[in-house]
């Protein structure tokens, strides 16, 4: 990530103190958006005040569209559709919520990372755990469980102090993800395993 990034702002947030929640991915099956959805309508029903800016677009538009509308969330939550470099919104929110059902590397666990923002995601086969340290560096939550990413939330509310704790060691980390680092561990594998 560039240390130059141009950072936006979000409009939607604009003048808002309540709690700002990103997530970026396409709308699919695989990125379980329903599952932040059904999460964010329990804390709406215990009275929590919360913005969600939900960055993507995809076949499920509709799907999540339907379910904001069933659970009166239209206040709450905007479907922001795509951006290019969505990462560079990831500075306006208190908090960045990944839900897939599997990932490969997901590249924006490591750009809030970079960004400083607090993570929530979801314990799935591959990468989060890995990229979170096992949750010293961000929280995991149970794949597809939204009653559990519910009490990580609230959580994460009411314990800015121990996710600090966890920004400050995951940026102290991001060199395990760095380009030339890999490369020189991948050439030492290779040296050693040539002689």
């Amino acid at each position: 990530i560039s240390k130059k990034i141009n950072k936006k702002k979000i409009n939607y947030f604009k003048n808002y103190k309540n709690l700002k929640i990103i997530s970026i991915g396409r709308l699919t099956d695989q990125k379980d958006h329903i599952t932040l959805i059904k999460s964010l309508n329990l804390l709406n029903k215990d009275r929590v005040k919360f913005k969600l800016y939900l960055i993507g677009q995809g076949v499920n538009y509709y799907k999540i569209h339907n379910l904001i509308k069933r659970y009166k969330l239209k206040s709450n939550i905007k479907l922001a559709g795509y951006k290019s470099k969505a990462y560079e919104y990831l500075n306006s929110a208190d908090l960045f919520i990944l839900t897939s059902k599997y990932e490969g590397l997901p590249n924006v666990l490591l750009e809030a990372q970079f960004l400083g923002i607090p993570v929530i995601s979801s314990d799935c086969q591959t990468g989060p755990k890995e990229i979170l340290m096992n949750g010293k560096a961000g929280t995991l939550f149970k794949t597809g469980d939204f009653n559990d990413l519910n009490k990580k939330i609230k959580f994460f509310i009411n314990n800015k102090f121990f996710f600090n704790k966890q920004v400050k060691l995951a940026k102290k980390n991001l060199t395990r993800f760095d380009n030339k680092i890999i490369l020189a561990k991948y050439n030492r594998i290779l040296m050693k395993n040539s002689n």
